[in-house]
């Protein structure tokens, strides 16, 4: 059998978007995404990038995308964001007017926030311990 491909850190996540500037002001004063340089595509987007993270979030304008809501679940594709204060995170978006769905990880009791940016994407962000402190 080949040896897996080995790979670096996470780079970036690319998600499409009906509104590109709704979505840079949702995840620069929502999330505290900041926007850098990007090449200059035929198509309209932005690029983010999070220092907390270390990685960038791509945003690419679609003008076929249609936002569609569907109802809140957890097992759908999502982005995960590690938050150190889960309170005060649930807090902040509070009073930036976002309703979350609150979840407690069953077995290890960490709490998770899920939430939908402004195309319906939806967001998660919790406690976790970090990884290489789990043990299987």
């Amino acid at each position: 059998m080949p040896a897996p491909v080995e790979t670096g850190r996470f780079n970036h996540a690319a998600l499409n978007t009906s509104d590109v500037a709704r979505s840079v002001a949702f995840y620069t004063k929502v999330l505290g995404f900041y926007e850098v340089p990007r090449p200059n595509f035929s198509f309209a987007g932005s690029w983010l990038y999070s220092d907390g993270l270390g990685m960038m979030l791509h945003l690419i304008h679609d003008g076929r995308f249609v936002p569609q809501m569907s109802p809140l679940g957890t097992r759908t594709n999502h982005l995960a964001f590690r938050v150190a204060d889960y309170e005060k995170a649930v807090e902040q978006l509070a009073q930036h007017g976002i309703e979350v769905v609150r979840r407690v990880l069953p077995d290890h009791g960490y709490r998770q926030a899920f939430f939908y940016d402004p195309d319906f994407n939806l967001i998660e962000l919790g406690e976790w311990p970090d990884v290489e402190k789990m043990v299987i």
